[in-house]
């Protein structure tokens, strides 16, 4: 997978930059000295380790080419949305019969105001609330083809995530499996979100950290 073909480069590179420290403890066994006696070695501040896009173009080639939003694929993404907004309501109310929904367009915030008159019982809200998503879906105006959304995870997983651990920060949650992720796109429910002690990590340290391990390849901004 090109992941581990990522993983195996970034090994390759760390093994690199480790041979000056290997080369002067071997110099130091064979009696060669390097300093004066008595003097200390200076201390070098490590760089942080920063995303280069010549190693993602090695590891992953270049990014697909997109499609164009066809209403198949429009259909498509309405259709997986509109499961998942009815999973909401019959994981808890399993008895709840799915309305037939009759789509409009959302104009002047349509489905704004619809939310916000649902009422009655937390079941009939529920449901007033997956009427008003049925009623003024929202698909996407671009939308990653499956290439693309493979190239994606195998950039967050071989080099997002790496990149946050290699600069101090954990990750929150568990990648899905590559598949799974790129079926479900864009409602996968996983992005590689940066924690520290558990906390998610916002402002100027996000900003940062953005410019270290960018979450995104330029060419699918």
């Amino acid at each position: 997978m090109r992941a581990v073909a990522a993983a195996g480069y970034r090994s390759r590179v760390s093994l690199t930059r480790a041979l000056p420290a290997a080369a002067a403890v071997l110099l130091a066994l064979s009696g060669c000295t390097l300093m004066a006696p008595g003097s200390l070695a200076p201390t070098a501040t490590p760089e942080p380790y920063r995303i280069e896009h010549s190693e993602v173009v090695e590891a992953l080639g270049a990014v697909p080419e997109g499609e164009p939003m066809t209403p198949e694929r429009t259909a498509d993404f309405v259709s997986r949305f509109l499961d998942q907004q009815w999973e909401l309501v019959s994981v808890p109310y399993p008895d709840a019969v799915r309305p037939t929904v009759a789509q409009e367009e959302d104009a002047d915030g349509g489905i704004n105001a619809c939310i916000s008159e649902a009422s009655g019982t937390p079941k009939e809200a529920a449901i007033a609330q997956y009427v008003c998503f049925a009623r003024f879906p929202s698909p996407p105006s671009n939308m990653l083809t499956h290439d693309q959304a493979r190239y994606l995870y195998d950039y967050w997983t071989g080099f997002v995530v790496p990149c946050y651990r290699d600069n101090g920060f954990d990750v929150q949650g568990t990648p899905p499996a590559r598949e799974t992720f790129v079926a479900e796109w864009p409602l996968q429910h996983w992005a590689p979100m940066p924690v520290r002690d558990g906390e998610s990590v916002y402002g100027d340290q996000y900003d940062e950290l953005e410019s270290l391990c960018p979450g995104v390849v330029d060419e699918l901004r």
